[in-house]
């Protein structure tokens, strides 16, 4: 029987054939539709652009666009430059893909000045915080209360509620009340710049020198050693200055994260042996400051 008799005699079987044929043929189309498109396998690294100004920006051929997303003010640093990126460089993405980035403003924004007067150096930290200012000097003085007396800014009285520049450093004139006049230097090891200038101000200490040896991008910066050295023991005089060195977190060795794990499980069992044995002296106890967060790693 010949062929053409064949599929005379079961004409099911050209019809199979025509209906895998044709399938065939939409898939291919389909591949091809979704390869152009979608530029399937078509991806490229993102370019590092931390650290340039937006005027030097390009698409890279990609057909990239940037989208700013916010802006931050730093003493000693242009506008436009750029802070931060996402995605992060060598991830990869398609032609026409949006980079969000937040760069440096021209002009710091306004804030207003929070009334600080009679709260703990914590609380008054915290309030500076939330109102986009920082925690300069503090100036400790004989009162019974030790609490905040004065808030300064570059050695002048400020009143609440006055007119301030976005993240200006707001000194702070303390007492030293009638109990212990000595803390805790706070474990700083693994934080970062901002938390460990938090920690180092709520224990009534003063930030020393800060050293930044080697590190290109400040959101990377962790401490990796600090000076006087953590003991545990309040024998630190209020206002005395801790100094801190700091590195990049991507250099911290896994031996250098459990050891400072360790850290803090025995700085959390002296802490609670403290509060139940009623060592506290004040809320803002230097004893009372923030862990180290080894999810941040």
């Amino acid at each position: 029987m010949s062929r053409t008799g064949f599929l005379q005699k079961y004409p099911w079987v050209l019809h199979t054939l025509i209906a895998i044929a044709a399938s065939l043929l939409i898939v291919v189309i389909v591949f091809i539709i979704l390869k152009h498109y979608g530029r399937v396998g078509q991806e490229y690294p993102t370019p590092y652009v931390v650290g340039m100004n937006i005027d030097e920006l390009s698409d890279q051929g990609l057909g990239i666009e940037y989208v700013i997303i916010d802006s931050i003010y730093q003493q000693n640093h242009k506008g436009g430059y750029i802070l931060r990126q996402d995605p992060d460089s060598g991830s990869l993405i398609k032609r026409g893909r949006k980079i969000y980035i937040t760069i440096t403003a021209s002009r710091p924004e306004s804030t207003n000045m929070p009334d600080l007067h009679s709260l703990s150096v914590r609380n008054a930290i915290s309030q500076l915080e939330n109102a986009g200012l920082h925690g300069g000097k503090l100036i400790f003085v004989n009162d019974p209360h030790h609490t905040v007396l004065e808030q300064k800014y570059r050695g002048r009285t400020v009143a609440s509620g006055r007119e301030m520049e976005r993240g200006a450093l707001v000194d702070l004139v303390v007492g030293r009340g009638s109990g212990k006049t000595q803390t805790i230097v706070p474990y700083l090891v693994g934080m970062s710049p901002v938390k460990a200038r938090r920690n180092i101000l709520s224990a009534s200490l003063n930030i020393g020198s800060e050293h930044y040896d080697g590190i290109s991008d400040m959101s990377r910066a962790i401490v990796f050693r600090q000076s006087p050295a953590y003991t545990g023991r309040s024998d630190t005089e209020f206002g005395s200055t801790v100094e801190i060195w700091y590195c990049d977190k991507s250099v911290v060795a896994m031996e250098e994260l459990e050891r400072m794990k360790r850290r803090q499980e025995e700085d959390s069992l002296r802490t609670l042996e403290m509060l139940m044995n009623g060592e506290f002296f004040e809320e803002s106890s230097s004893s009372q400051y923030d862990l180290l967060d080894l999810d941040a790693f």
